[in-house]
Parts: structure tokens; sequence; C-alpha cells
């Protein structure tokens, strides 16, 4: 696909370094891979950076000292970054994301709303984030959903911790998700010692509600049906 100078400059302009994810770098953050998806009348720009302690890029080639190098990994690995831009090159969302994964999530038939999943990895603890957008007029951020259950979860640690399990359908056609949730919960002390508790989100016109709490058993978790 040929890219216009147009948008050459876009890219320029929307995806500088970003302060906060350089300090953790320790050095600059060099973009790697730009993805454009289009969606609806918008297109969703996912940026991949590297981190590197200086050197320069010449002819698309990284150079540190002089010699051809590879721009290093934070500790974190990778980081991602996403922005929405409408028909009119306007900015409506401007970052998306900044953890170790971000990609476009594949939702079900007649899902309304797009889907960006961002994920941060450390130790043994990893976070999902959900963020649901209208791409209608006007553009509006629907949710932001925090821990939606993975394949690890719902399979009785048969599954992926890294996989989300997503959406589903209740038996009247009712979209649905299963996050966990700290609320009415004591604070613990550390991740492997926090008790959580399983929250069900409805997807209803215009925004998401909850259909309550209850206690989450990783050996019984069942879907509602």
């Amino acid at each position: 696909m040929l890219i216009s100078f147009k948008y050459i400059l876009l890219f320029t302009l929307l995806f500088s370094f970003n302060s906060n994810a350089e300090t953790t770098c320790g050095g600059e953050l060099w973009t790697l891979k730009i993805s454009i998806t289009s969606v609806d009348s918008y297109r969703v720009l996912i940026t991949k950076h590297a981190c590197t302690k200086g050197g320069e890029y010449i002819n698309g080639e990284f150079y540190e000292d002089g010699e051809l190098s590879t721009p290093q990994l934070s500790d974190e690995g990778y980081s991602y970054r996403g922005q929405i831009i409408d028909s009119n090159d306007n900015i409506a969302e401007d970052f998306v994301g900044g953890g170790d994964e971000l990609s476009i999530v594949d939702t079900p038939d007649g899902f309304p709303y797009l889907v960006l999943l961002s994920s941060f990895y450390g130790g043994s603890n990893i976070t999902h984030f959900y963020h649901l957008y209208s791409t209608g007029d006007p553009f509006q951020k629907i949710a932001e959903i925090r821990q939606p259950l993975n394949k690890y979860q719902v399979t009785n640690r048969k599954g992926s911790e890294h996989i989300v399990d997503g959406f589903y359908k209740d038996s009247d056609g009712n979209f649905l998700i299963d996050r966990l949730t700290t609320e009415g919960t004591e604070l613990g002390r550390c991740n492997a010692c926090q008790e959580w508790k399983l929250e069900t989100l409805k997807l209803v016109e215009g925004g998401i509600v909850s259909l309550g709490t209850r206690e989450f058993d990783i050996r019984t978790y069942k879907k509602i049906e």
C-alpha cells in the first residue's frame, strides 16, 4: 500500500515520543512499525516502539557508533501506542494503550462498537483493558473495561493468561463480558493475596451496565446463559 506524503507528515506529527515511556525506557523510543486499519470512516493507527540508548536511523536502518545495530527492548518489551483518526485527518482519540501489546479485537457478529485491547505484563501480574468506541457521528468513547477474564481463568488454568476470553451472548441475545474487580473487597498486600470478585457487564444502548458481582472460583466458573 502506498502512503502519501500527507500521511507521512501526519504520522510524524501524531507519533511524537511519549516522555513517560522514554523515562521507563532509559533512552528514546524508536518507531519500528505503523499499522493502519480502516473502521467505518475512521483509521486506527497502531505504532510499535522499541527502546534505544542512542544512535540514529540512516536510510531506514538503525546505527549505533557508526555500526549497523538493533534497537533494544525496554525491560517490559515493546511499547505500543494507538490513535484514531477521522476522515478529515483530525485526531478523534489521541492515545490508546502504552503497554506491551495493543490490538483491534475481533468482536462477535452484531457487536456495535470498535474495541481495542491493551495489555500490560509485569512479573506474575498480567493486566488487560478493553477500550470501546462508537465510530458513528459523533465519535464517542463508550467504556474502558479493566481485567476482563482471560482463557486461563475460564478454563480452570488450561488456557493462556495472555488471551482475553471476550464478549459473549446470553440466551436473550445480550452482549455480556465477565471481569474481575476488587470493588467491595479489602485491599490485599500483594496481587497474589488480593481478593477478587466476578462482575458481569451488559452492553446497552450507549454504554455498559453492571449486572452485579459474585464470588469467583476458577474451578467452577460458568458464563451466564
